[in-house]
């Protein structure tokens, strides 16, 4: 009998056997079920479940098959938690955490309006609390999209008005929508601390300006999860990107870098020491970077034999559409391709283009992100 007993005690540990790390068994799954409203079959994108990679690039982990109900199902191993997201015909999508809590996921499919809007509907979850804290934020962001919808048209009506105080009440109110959307996620963070997702609302917070919440929350976060990967990255990174700002304050030698010109020339920031040097990091798919550029030329006319110099930086993956946009915007100066433009842009700290930074002849940073008038007034100050 004692034998038989330590036998199935042997065979009950091998079968909940659990990962000394996380606690959590080592084999486990979810599955996650839904429906598609209006599915099409002959959709070229179809249904995918993707995934981030280290290098924040889009992976497929899974192609999803309807059934003849337009009903789909699978599973996900889920020995470490992670975060998918579920694309629709590229036109729905979703972010959902993939744990130890069975989804449910409907979408409508695909637009079959007449008149077609890039405007989609809030997905929601179906599950547990850890993906209810996702459908919070979810919810919030999509608010906050159809405010500033609404927001700019009635700017743009009180455009058209002779009245001032219609305009200035009108632009006044995109600060009243941040600042709404911020007391909003903060809730939100403050109702689901205790969950390992709500590292995704803390994460769309603008960290410069509430950097010091940030790290206090990080802080409680990564002692409450120490195994959690995705939160202990995270930290790390606000981490960094705190370190790299100080990198580039006002009065500090700005990183140096190496990147080929339009020639295959390797040509390096640290070699126009002497001069006056505007850094313009855009990309040719970047229509507010193009926008900007004849401004930008335009300075650079008036002042290029003064000791000022454009470096333009292109963070573009496709050299010919680089060359293609050099070429159509007549685009003078140093003309450089940064293809792999992950560091830089950590060094620099943006995520956004068009960004520029002004360098003094010791290559110290003078301003930043100064477009359109504020860089001619700049520029004048400095040479006039």
């Amino acid at each position: 009998m004692k034998r038989f007993l330590i036998i199935l005690v042997i065979f009950s540990m091998g079968l909940y056997s659990c990962n000394k790390t996380t606690g959590r068994p080592e084999k486990q799954k979810i599955t996650v079920k839904g429906h598609i409203k209006f599915a099409d079959a002959n959709d070229k994108f179809g249904i995918n479940v993707t995934k981030r990679n280290k290098d924040n690039e889009v992976d497929i982990i899974k192609k999803v098959i309807l059934d003849k109900q337009n009903n789909f199902s699978f599973d996900l191993e889920t020995d470490n938690p992670e975060y998918y997201i579920l694309d629709v015909y590229k036109q729905q999508r979703v972010e959902f955490y993939a744990d130890d809590e069975d989804l449910e996921i409907n979408f409508r499919g695909i637009d079959t309006a007449k008149i077609k809007i890039k405007n989609p509907p809030h997905v929601h979850i179906t599950g547990g609390v850890k993906n209810n804290v996702l459908n919070a934020i979810h919810w919030a962001n999509y608010q906050n999209y159809q405010y500033m919808i609404a927001t700019g048209q009635a700017q743009y009506r009180a455009s058209l008005s002779d009245s001032q105080a219609w305009k200035e009440d009108a632009a006044k109110a995109w600060d009243i929508m941040h600042d709404s959307n911020e007391r909003d996620v903060k809730n939100i963070i403050q109702m689901y601390i205790n969950y390992p997702t709500v590292i995704k609302p803390l994460q769309s917070l603008n960290w410069k300006r509430h950097k010091e919440y940030m790290i206090e929350q990080y802080e409680i976060l990564a002692e409450k999860f120490p195994n959690d990967s995705y939160i202990q990255n995270a930290k790390a990174d606000l981490l960094e990107k705190i370190a790299s700002v100080a990198k580039t304050a006002i009065g500090t030698v700005a990183p140096d870098f190496t990147f080929p010109d339009i020639n295959g020339n390797q040509v390096s920031l640290s070699s126009f020491k002497g001069k006056y040097v505007l850094i313009d990091f855009w990309a040719s798919w970047c229509g507010p970077c193009r926008k900007e550029s004849p401004n930008v030329q335009k300075q650079y006319q008036l002042y290029k034999d003064n000791g000022f110099e454009v470096v333009s930086v292109s963070i573009d993956k496709n050299e010919d559409a680089w060359r293609k946009a050099v070429k159509e915007d007549n685009i003078k100066g140093t003309l450089l391709l940064a293809k792999d433009s992950k560091k830089i842009m950590k060094d620099y700290v943006f995520s956004g283009i068009p960004y520029m930074v002004l360098l003094d002849q010791e290559g110290k940073v003078m301003a930043l992100n100064l477009r359109g008038e504020a860089l001619g007034e700049k520029l004048k100050e400095i040479f006039n």
